[in-house]
């Protein structure tokens, strides 16, 4: 027979059992404070957003992007219950405000707005420092015409006058823009392609730069948004000629749209939410609940309707699909028009 040995304080004989046991116990033990403590964690982490959002405009303020950030600013926050806060970084044809958001800690408090130059940037240069992979979509939020403006103290008052004097003058003639790729530069690249005339673009920060420089006299004529141009055609600094849109806008009634005019010509942009790409999914609704929310204001929507632009609320799965569309039209686009992309 075998006899356990006896402990030497005690004179007990140990079994193996109750240690075995024992083992088990504590193992089950340890699970259920790691779970308690997950739970904990989970209850004491503060429920998005917590703190302010920062919302980066890559334009100067006054333009399109910066007016439609500074409109969605009040209904977000509402939504969101926390401060919403518009800051402008411009520069590198808006690569400088886009880089900045896309190596943001990716936890819903640095998102961008975006338009155009977005997609155009990865057509117009060879080399980024960021990816589309870099962005996580938040909500496409608007659509907008272009349309031509002159210097009042031109002497044309239609388009065809407007085309017959840039025609006279080959090479002389300046048109201001927000930066390469934008609406801007895109609506003079296919005019200058349909009238067959050579054109001279002026590159500036943002919408409200390029609207001033059409008043002052410096450049003759540009391509602007209803909403960076809209001041100015009520003050009467800006002269408009044609609407590159399908239909005539509500603040401008009398004036035609290109085709109207006897050009065939459709041009304008668009805006929309960006997040960094590791955002994670929940926020990213949160945001886009809010986008929805804000942009069906009354007060916003009269604003928007007023000036032409439209309002086109869409989920961040279809804006990653609008955004992947727009790069590769754009880019067929340009290469039909013979213009040098990568």
């Amino acid at each position: 027979m075998r006899i356990a040995p006896t402990c030497p304080e005690h004179g007990v004989r140990p079994s193996a059992k109750p240690a075995r046991y024992g083992r088990r116990t504590a193992a089950a033990l340890l699970l259920v404070i790691a779970a308690a403590g997950l739970r904990a964690a989970a209850m004491a982490a503060p429920a998005y957003p917590d703190r302010p959002i920062e919302l980066v405009v890559p334009y100067t303020a006054g333009g399109a992007a910066d007016t439609v950030a500074r409109l969605l600013q009040p209904g977000m926050a509402r939504r969101l219950g926390q401060p919403v806060v518009v800051v402008n970084k411009p520069g590198g044809n808006t690569i400088v405000g886009t880089e900045y958001v896309a190596h943001a800690n990716p936890d819903g408090y640095t998102i961008a707005i975006v338009s155009v130059p977005h997609v155009a940037n990865f057509t117009f240069l060879k080399h980024m420092p960021y990816a589309q992979s870099d962005f996580a979509p938040i909500a496409q939020v608007a659509n907008t015409p272009s349309v031509l403006v002159v210097n009042p103290s031109l002497p044309v008052k239609t388009l065809s006058q407007f085309i017959a004097y840039v025609k006279a003058r080959p090479g002389r003639i300046n048109y201001s823009t927000f930066g390469v790729g934008s609406s801007a530069y895109l609506a003079g690249l296919l005019f200058e392609s349909k009238i067959g005339a050579k054109l001279v673009s002026v590159q500036y920060h943002g919408g409200a730069q390029a609207a001033v420089a059409v008043m002052t006299g410096e450049v003759q004529f540009e391509f602007g948004t209803p909403l960076s141009t809209k001041a100015g055609i009520d003050a009467g600094k800006l002269k408009p000629l044609a609407v590159a849109a399908a239909k005539r806008l509500p603040f401008l009634p009398d004036v035609p749209t290109m085709k109207e005019a006897g050009l065939d010509l459709v041009s304008g942009g668009w805006f929309g939410l960006l997040a960094p790409a590791a955002t994670p999914r929940p926020v990213v609704d949160t945001l886009y609940a809010a986008v929805k929310t804000a942009m069906a204001d009354p007060k916003l929507v009269r604003v928007f309707d007023q000036s032409g632009t439209e309002i086109v609320v869409t989920p961040p799965a279809q804006f990653g699909r609008f955004i992947a569309h727009e790069t590769k039209a754009l880019h067929t686009l340009l290469s039909g028009l013979s213009i040098g992309t990568k």
